[in-house]
Order: C-alpha cells, then structure tokens, then sequence
C-alpha cells in the first residue's frame, strides 16, 4: 500500500479550501512557467497523484504519462477529464521507470522527492528517461521556509500526516544531487499558514514579498534544468 492510498479524500477537500487554492495557483504558475510546455511534447508526471498537473500539461497538446505507486491517486485521476493534449496513468516505482532512455522531452516532479526513499536513484532515472534536449523540472516545499517548519511541527502532534514521512530539502541539497544548476529558479508561498485570512490579502502579501525577499524565505520553490547541462549520475 502506498502511503497516499488513504489520503485522497482529505487531499482533495483542503485542494478546494481558499487556502487550497491560493497554494495550488501560486505553484502551478511557478511549475507551467518553468516547464514552457509545447504542443505535441511527450511529458511525463512523476508521483503524478490525482492528476492535476498531467491534465495541465496536456492542456498545452502536450502528450502526458502520469505515474505514480497510489492506485487510489491514479483512480481518481482517471475521473477527471481532459480538454486538450492526451493523459496516460501509468502505476509505477519512480525510482524505476518502465520506459526506455531518451523517451521524454520533459520530466515534472512536483512536490515528490520529499517523500521518495532514494532520491539519487529517483533523479538518476529521470535523467535516463529525458531526451538530450531535455527538461527536467522539480517543485520542493523549501526546508528553510515557513511551509516546511509548519509540516514539521505538525508531524510531531498528527499521526495520520503523510509530512511525518517527510524530508524537506534545501536548494543547495538540490544542486549537490544534480551536479549542475538550474538554468532557472522561481520562489513562491512568501505568506506562511498561519498569515492566510482570504485570498485577495494573500495575493497582496504573496506579491510584495516576491519583491523584496530573498529566495531563501520561499515556501514553495520551482527549478528547471537543462539535460545537456546534467551529465550522468
């Protein structure tokens, strides 16, 4: 059993929550900037969960795997329709991918690698799967900003939350895997759990700070990398 079998209910009701909502847009724009997706591009979606970003790709004519170990993510994924492009649900090990090298011209792992057993191997393969030309495009919760301290203290008093279960890295962290940088790096979630009232003031915040703080106080933190630039691991 994955450990996101029995969460699907409570995933997708917060998802619908205003606070659900500001946090799914300000790291969606993030992650669709980043991932510039083109029509008739071949992605795949790595620990793809319900959907929601498979179904955005596609939405650019993108042709989209989704893969992910929950059968219960990927059957409500499977629900949800797709306007434009097309959507596969694969499940799968994204440590071991089940396609051939140099299949993809862009790879997503969208807040994951927090939750994977071996991330080296997970990137490693990732690699393997991407074309030369390539993009692999990662979404972290950052551990140095106020969404990670939030999900950590909330681990220590909530049994039931799949952050017990968390590693929160650092973009450093990122780097150090990869050996290489990014070629580009976006930060959001500057407003942290507990400022969240309604989400005109949110965006209000959310927009001033991009502006005049630093990377390093994000929540949320999106970065895009050039296969060529990535050598082997």
């Amino acid at each position: 059993m994955s450990l996101f079998d029995d969460v699907v209910p409570r995933y997708e009701a917060f998802c619908n929550t205003p606070l659900g909502q500001f946090i799914n847009k300000v790291e969606r724009e993030i992650i669709l900037t980043l991932s510039s997706p083109q029509p008739d591009e071949l992605w795949i979606d790595l620990g793809c969960g319900t959907g929601e970003y498979s179904i955005a790709l596609a939405s650019f004519g993108c042709h989209v795997i989704g893969l992910d170990e929950s059968e219960s993510m990927l059957e409500r994924a499977r629900m949800k329709s797709v306007i434009s492009g097309t959507v596969k649900y694969d499940s799968g090990d994204i440590s071991c991918i089940p396609y051939s090298d140099g299949l993809f011209d862009g790879a997503l792992i969208q807040v994951t690698l927090e939750f994977v057993k071996d991330a080296p191997q997970v990137l490693k393969e990732t690699l393997r799967v991407l074309r030369p030309s390539g993009r692999l495009v990662i979404g972290l919760i950052q551990r140095l900003g106020s969404w990670a301290q939030y999900y950590q203290i909330r681990a220590k008093t909530d049994p039931s939350t799949v952050y017990r279960h968390a590693h929160f890295w650092t973009v450093r962290e990122l780097y150090e895997l990869l050996h290489c940088f990014p070629v580009r790096i976006e930060g959001g979630l500057y407003v942290s759990p507990n400022e969240f009232t309604n989400l005109d003031t949110a965006w209000e915040i959310e927009s001033q700070r991009r502006k005049t703080w630093p990377l390093d106080k994000a929540g949320f933190i999106g970065l895009r990398f050039d296969r060529k630039d990535c050598g082997s691991l």
